[in-house]
């Protein structure tokens, strides 16, 4: 470890001899860059939630692949030691089981800077309990035609009920949040609560028309376009056969989109033209929740400086949160409030046909498995090759007549 770090120490030092800001000027006229310490505390904001027994705290520098973890008491700080001068995202997180729940505790910093020696750094913490109803994979990047070209009909979101009780899916919502794609230029809100939301550009919805219930170990799948990808016509290299998707987000923009078997989810919110539903392949932040109120598109807001219409969703109706990114460098670009999801997930390029699905905590007798759920994407998802839908052995409810 120490050799490692002595390599690292001459690298960080040739990078910030070449670079002209300000907060790196003085160490690039040090002959030996010593490593640095900070002081880590934090600010709970817990709820009802109970206090956790302790927290985990996790230094990421991306540019070196640097990486310290360590714990502390709730109650107090830490002092983090050994750390490289450059740019970190800290996390800080833990889990308790309290009256028959899970309680996730999350917080970070991102794209802070440590150049200097006993940084203190404080960081807020929320709680909030793990869903029953929770992303378990996606797939976003698209994939590529026998002729090199690119294809990204073939996107799907699975939903699974990771709890122990039957879940109705009647209502929830999928929305894409603003900003569309990772980015360093994050949108600035005029409203006074506007950190008590998160503000979605497309939102889609399964119908009310009926109860749809979901079994502890199922699934739905909702499918860009719910049909066999790999037939000729579409993309014969695709790596999905969606035909038997209970929702499609469907909108006939060209001849090769048919109204396929799954039922059409309602588009509630949505300022493409043509409309359409495409989330980006470089990936999206998305979040599924039950809106407490009839969603209008009419009721819209837009960012300072910005014409872009976004709708607002309460944090606190949000039932899970995921965050993906273009490559491990863009995950200190984050969008979504920690309290949803501290991490970031990717499958590191565009059109490489892999998705990102859930870890599995635990496998029941009965075969069903029970998925991670700390609100930290960075450690509950994997990217998998190829992108397979009801992994694991997941089950299609039985009102899907035609899977």
């Amino acid at each position: 470890m120490k050799n490692r770090i002595k390599i690292l120490y001459i690298s960080v030092l040739v990078m910030f001899a070449a670079t002209a800001c300000d907060q790196f000027k003085d160490i690039s006229k040090i002959d030996k860059v010593e490593s640095l310490s900070a002081k880590i505390s934090v600010t709970l904001s817990l709820g009802e939630a109970p206090m956790p027994d302790q927290l985990t705290v996790k230094m990421v520098n991306y540019a070196e692949r640097y990486e310290l973890t360590t714990t502390m008491d709730p109650g107090g700080d830490v002092i983090m030691k050994d750390i490289i001068p450059g740019v970190y995202t800290i996390t800080v997180s833990s889990e308790k089981n309290s009256g028959g729940f899970t309680y996730n505790y999350t917080g970070n910093l991102v794209n802070t800077d440590i150049v200097t020696n006993n940084k203190q750094l404080n960081i807020d913490v929320g709680a909030s309990k793990s869903g029953a109803l929770l992303f378990k994979e996606v797939y976003y990047c698209g994939s590529r035609t026998p002729k090199n070209s690119v294809y990204f009909r073939d996107q799907f979101y699975e939903i699974y009920n990771n709890s122990e009780v039957v879940q109705n899916v009647r209502g929830l919502a999928l929305a894409m949040l603003n900003p569309m794609t990772a980015t360093a230029n994050m949108p600035v809100w005029e409203e006074p609560d506007a950190d008590e939301h998160v503000h979605a550009l497309a939102i889609w919805q399964v119908p009310e028309d009926k109860d749809y219930l979901l079994n502890p170990g199922e699934s739905i799948i909702i499918a860009q376009m719910a049909d066999d990808h790999r037939k000729d016509h579409l993309n014969p290299n695709a790596p999905v056969n969606l035909l038997s998707a209970e929702f499609e987000t469907h909108i006939k923009t060209t001849s090769l989109i048919q109204d396929n078997p799954a039922i059409n989810m309602d588009m509630r919110f949505l300022q493409s033209v043509p409309p359409q539903w495409l989330t980006p392949v470089f990936g999206g932040a998305f979040v599924i929740y039950f809106p407490s109120e009839p969603i209008d598109a009419n009721n819209y807001v837009t960012p300072v400086g910005s014409s872009r219409r976004s709708y607002r969703i309460p944090i606190n109706e949000v039932v899970d949160a995921l965050e993906n990114v273009g490559n491990e460098n863009q995950a200190q670009l984050k969008r979504v409030p920690a309290v949803l999801d501290a991490g970031v997930a990717t499958v590191g390029g565009t059109y490489v046909a892999k998705s990102v699905a859930r870890k599995v905590r635990e496998t029941r007798e009965d075969g069903r498995v029970i998925l991670y759920d700390t609100n930290n994407s960075t450690e509950d998802f994997e990217v998998m090759d190829p992108p397979v839908i009801r992994r694991y052995g997941a089950k299609a409810p039985s009102w899907n007549t035609w899977q």
